[in-house]
């Protein structure tokens, strides 16, 4: 049965309470519920305002305006160029207000990966066939690339007679020596032309080793020729190991094992394996220089 509506308002002041008293509440409306709101949610609500100039991963896209902390924008996001600081006058310069500033989003950028990884990973209901059946292990494929993009050893042997000078300089600091020892005193009775009891070799004159701070190896070798390299297009599929290069004339009194520790010129020998017939490659050649270091 409808509730009859009144014609008029009550008179009775007992009346008039009991209609502007609230309806009972439920026992369920007692309960209080507050959204939870995680860490990175109020990090996210924290920080300088910072507009991105360029697509950030886990950040927001270009031209997205963010909140993130001082430190992050001041040594690394300002220094690369990757987002400007949003000032008052810069708000005002695009015309925005600070209702632009948005929030970031960690989600950017990383369903991309998780697409490519999906797309380069292949269950075994797609077909896959085990090492044993003829798949290539990750490993497999990855000598397979390098090999497809190194340059053959004929056109290898090409850009070094062409690029590499003959000689390559190494300048190196000197390590002063003492001074000779003086010679005993000649005893005036001798004459002029009389020999002495202790004759010093012409070849022991002409030989002077001068060490040096450091030393210069195969590894400074292959990086000065990958350095020379460079200059052509085809320098970088260039693949050169230490291990392919011998230098000649070492004395293992005064250098290293694979290291030259002294001034001098020495010879290279670069070797490259064979061609596409399985014949050896000549060696290419070239001089090595130590010079002292000008200071």
């Amino acid at each position: 049965m409808a509730t009859p509506r009144l014609a008029r308002s009550p008179a009775c002041l007992s009346c008039l309470r009991r209609l502007a008293q609230p309806a009972s509440l439920s026992p369920i409306s007692w309960t209080q519920t507050r959204a939870r709101t995680t860490k990175a949610e109020l990090e996210d609500l924290q920080g300088i305002p910072v507009r991105l100039l360029r697509d950030i991963p886990t950040f927001g896209r270009k031209h997205a305006i963010i909140r993130v902390k001082a430190g992050r924008m001041r040594n690394i996001w300002f220094p690369k160029g990757a987002a400007e600081y949003m000032t008052r006058q810069r708000f005002t310069e695009l015309g925005l207000s600070e209702a632009a500033i948005g929030v970031r989003d960690r989600t950017f950028g990383t369903q991309l990966i998780l697409e490519e990884e999906e797309q380069g990973t292949q269950t075994p209901s797609q077909g896959t066939q085990t090492p044993s059946q003829g798949t290539q292990t990750p490993s497999q494929a990855k000598t397979k690339r390098k090999d497809v993009l190194a340059l053959p050893a004929e056109e290898t042997h090409t850009l070094l007679t062409t690029l590499l000078p003959e000689v390559l300089v190494f300048p190196r600091t000197a390590v002063s020596t003492p001074p000779p020892e003086p010679s005993a005193p000649r005893s005036p009775s001798l004459a002029a032309n009389a020999a002495t009891s202790t004759p010093v070799s012409e070849a022991a004159k002409s030989v002077t080793v001068t060490p040096i701070f450091g030393s210069v190896s195969r590894n400074d070798i292959v990086a000065l020729i990958k350095e020379r390299l460079l200059e052509s297009p085809q320098g970088s599929r260039v693949t050169l190991e230490v291990e392919s290069v011998e230098i000649m004339g070492l004395d293992p009194e005064h250098d290293g094992e694979n290291r030259i520790k002294r001034l001098g010129t020495f010879e290279v020998l670069i070797a490259l394996g064979v061609d596409s017939n399985g014949r050896e490659i000549e060696p290419v050649r070239r001089i090595v220089q130590v010079v002292a270091e000008e200071t």
